[in-house]
């Protein structure tokens, strides 16, 4: 990878930073045709390695997607990628099960507060009906089953979109930890 310096920047970081104000300012939107390679090259005055470089480094993490044949083009699809990043950092940071709650707690609460107001009738509906089947006797795997089902369709009748995302992306490392929380909670 291309390594100089432009204004105080190694080249990848400068035409990283092209990409993302590029896709801040709203000019480059979702579904747009990237210009090529050596367009972009010659409008930043970097080689197209640099360029190649950085387009790699966004189509691994969902920004973009690279159709051969027929160009470089906007997407918005980071979820694995940013799962995969989540849940490695909480890894390396050794979060445990309450940090975890916490977190789901503050926003559940939220998506409550907001589905209060945005749910549509047939979501409440589904929601009780969930309510109404974790009542019943079942095995705990079926007990957890439900009890994720129901904390996703909460999420759901929010109809916030950030809320929804970050429910998606940690929703491994939530369902897998639901399960156990609730598992132990069954036992004693």
């Amino acid at each position: 990878m291309d390594h100089i310096k432009l204004n105080g920047k190694k080249t990848y970081e400068y035409v990283f930073n092209y990409f993302s104000e590029q896709i801040l300012s709203g000019a480059l939107k979702i579904n747009d045709k990237i210009p090529t390679e050596r367009e972009i090259a010659e409008k930043l005055g970097v080689s197209r390695n640099s360029i190649r470089e950085v387009m790699h480094m966004l189509e691994i993490t969902g920004l973009i997607e690279c159709m051969q044949g027929s160009g470089n083009y906007v997407r918005c699809d980071p979820m694995e990628y940013m799962m995969k990043s989540v849940n490695m950092v909480m890894a390396l940071m050794q979060i445990d099960y309450a940090e975890v709650l916490n977190i789901r707690i503050g926003y559940e609460y939220a998506a409550v507060r907001q589905a209060i107001h945005q749910a549509q009738p047939e979501e409440i509906e589904e929601l009780h009906r969930i309510l109404l089947k974790m009542d019943q006797p079942m095995s705990s795997k079926e007990s957890a089953k439900l009890d994720v089902e129901f904390h996703h369709k909460l999420v759901s009748a929010s109809h916030n979109r950030l809320l929804i995302l970050y429910n998606s992306m940690l929703y491994n490392l939530m369902d897998q930890f639901i399960e156990n929380f609730r598992t132990k909670i069954l036992m004693n």
